[in-house]
């Protein structure tokens, strides 16, 4: 068991690939955390390619970063997402760290997100934590339709962020699911209970849902920090109606797969849900005028998940992350 008062060692990693303009605001936001105290904290980049077209953000970045911390950078050439997480498990485990710390490159952290978070942890008993994501700013070069879809974006987050306050607490999710664009977990849950990113979902997305999900199978605390934020960079070829419907139907597939092979009564209730989804698809359709705001990214989104659902019978898997978006 870890003793949460002590010294901890703490390795904050991040997954790239072919992002270079989002890493490089990412490693700044890196060099302008509060670092918790009572903590030694590095960095780590993990560049989930075949050659390594990230590594000069890293040299560029020094040795450490503007706040004393150590910045490493790996290369993880097996292609696909479980495998970078993995690695960087495993280097977080050679490194002797008690944490690990998940990002995502297309992010920047808020300066007190790692004391928020760490506060979280050792006022807890969860082993895995989560916290919220927000949508950043307009860079003001969208059109009108990539602005609206951005409000859209940041009202859902916004949302999902108030559900949660409501619903989970320091040693309960209440249900919310820990994933890897905000996420703290034990070393240990690798090291000795032997939770991994399942190598199997290459490209599907949802491998940190399913780890999510096997933790608390296997009767472990997990939990919810209100107040430690990233915000995440959208750029214009995720603010268009096609790819959150893409999106949407990709997520729907994965998740009901995995119902499928776990759970299948749960699976069926889901399938069953179609007209209920096909109704809410009619409704925010009815309210798009009235609701821009909100109702542009809901038809998005539920036209993807009955797509994503209703794929499953004609064979349809997802490959979500074979095409990188960002830059």
């Amino acid at each position: 068991m870890t003793d949460r008062s002590a010294n901890l060692k703490i390795t904050v990693s991040t997954l790239t690939r072919k992002r270079p303009e989002m890493l490089a605001a990412l490693v700044r936001s890196w060099g302008d955390l509060v670092i918790p105290s009572n903590c030694i904290v590095r960095f780590l980049v993990v560049e989930n390619d075949k050659v390594a077209n990230s590594k000069q953000i890293v040299q560029e970045a020094g040795s450490s970063l503007a706040n004393g911390c150590a910045i490493e950078y790996v290369l993880e050439p097996e292609l696909g997402i479980p495998f970078g997480r993995n690695r960087a498990a495993r280097e977080a485990i050679a490194n002797g760290s008690d944490l690990l710390c998940f990002v995502d490159d297309d992010e920047v952290v808020a300066q007190d997100w790692l004391e928020r978070l760490v506060a979280g942890y050792r006022s807890s008993s969860a082993v895995l934590l989560g916290a919220p994501l927000r949508a950043a700013g307009p860079s003001g070069r969208e059109t009108g339709v990539q602005r609206l879809m951005l409000r859209n974006i940041s009202n859902r987050y916004l949302a999902k962020e108030q559900a949660a306050a409501r619903r989970s607490a320091l040693n309960d999710t209440g249900g919310v699911t820990v994933v890897t664009n905000n996420w703290l977990g034990e070393t240990r849950l690798f090291s000795e209970v032997g939770l991994w990113f399942d190598e199997t979902m290459r490209m599907t997305g949802g491998t940190d849902a399913k780890f999510y999900a096997d933790a608390v199978g296997q009767g472990l605390t997990v939990g919810w920090v209100p107040d430690a934020f990233v915000y995440e960079t959208i750029p214009p070829e995720r603010l268009s109606f096609w790819y959150q419907a893409a999106r949407g139907r990709d997520q729907s597939n994965t998740y009901m797969r995995r119902k499928l092979k776990n759970k299948p009564v749960s699976a069926v209730l889901g399938f069953l849900s179609i007209p209920i989804r096909f109704l809410g698809l009619v409704v925010a359709m009815i309210l798009m005028p009235i609701q821009p705001d909100r109702r542009f990214i809901q038809i998005a989104r539920t036209l993807g998940w009955l797509v994503g659902v209703i794929g499953i019978f004609f064979g349809y898997k997802s490959a979500l992350y074979k095409k990188v978006s960002g830059h």
